[in-house]
């Protein structure tokens, strides 16, 4: 599908927020549109081209928002469509679960499940970062430079989440078909109302919600280091009791089914190391 040509991790200082950066040329030409499955987490993506990004309503697909040539996508608990046409080269900045807070004045919570064009956000520091992309000439070594000195520029707050988050979001990532926000308030000992406020303006989701996308995070990646999927193991084994559950959760994060996701993800290569991203016909 894509032609990905870099991905690396942060320097220390901001390897608790940033996931990844990455770059890619090359946009797919067996589908126009995909649909991108929701993380719980923000990122930013700047298109180095000359169109402006467009960001489509996966319910409606053919009404979408223009966002110029930078955007800030926030948290996620439903999916968003893509134009695979304005992939050709493209940077981002994948943040880590509540990461992209210490950079934006904007609360998290106030992007969630949308989107805000980075120039509103960052004004001139926005388009300064996106002409030192362009002046990089697809080093990436120096998109990583102008990547990193720009973000440590645009803290706005101390580089750090409340400690109760970090707890929550970790515990959340990692656990997220065993742990409960009910056992995570438990050792945290702080009253449900506090730590949902907390949660939800830095992360930008509430953490049941946080916890649910990531159970579901949890069992795309199953399907992809299976051969054959077993439905009723998957689900199982990701913490769903019954298959009505597992289903009706699946649905509402992608707009699939499970077995309509896995036609849709395979239709056109089955050696698709993109988990997040479905071709739409």
């Amino acid at each position: 599908m894509y032609r990905l040509m870099f991905k690396s991790a942060p320097s220390a200082a901001l390897s608790h927020f940033v996931g990844c950066f990455w770059y890619c040329e090359g946009a797919p030409v067996t589908h126009s549109k995909e649909r991108l499955m929701p993380t719980g987490e923000a990122c930013i993506i700047f298109n180095l081209r000359d169109d402006p990004i467009r960001i489509y309503d996966w319910k409606s697909p053919n009404r979408f928002e223009t966002f110029g040539q930078a955007v800030l996508s926030g948290a996620r608990s439903e999916p968003f469509v893509i134009d695979t046409l304005q992939q050709e080269r493209v940077f981002g900045i994948q943040f880590r679960p509540g990461g992209s807070f210490p950079f934006f004045r904007v609360p998290s919570s106030e992007v969630v499940n949308s989107d805000l064009s980075l120039e509103y956000a960052w004004r001139d520091a926005a388009s300064s970062m996106r002409d030192r992309l362009l002046e990089a000439d697809s080093s990436f070594p120096a998109m990583l430079a102008a990547a990193e000195d720009t973000l440590m520029r645009q803290l706005v707050r101390p580089l750090e989440l409340h400690p109760a988050v970090a707890f929550a979001t970790h515990r959340f990532s990692t656990n997220p078909h065993t742990t409960t926000v009910a056992a995570v308030l438990d050792t945290i000992g702080m009253s449900h109302r506090r730590f949902s406020q907390l949660f939800h303006d830095q992360t930008g989701l509430t953490p049941k919600a946080f916890c649910r996308v990531r159970r579901f995070q949890r069992v795309l990646h199953c399907i992809h280091v299976q051969r054959e999927v077993e439905w009723t193991q998957i689900a199982l084994a990701c913490g769903y009791y019954d298959q009505a559950h597992f289903i009706h959760d699946f649905q509402s994060f992608s707009g699939f089914t499970p077995t309509g996701y896995t036609a849709s993800f395979f239709r056109y290569d089955r050696e698709n190391e993109h988990i997040n991203h479905v071709p739409l016909a």
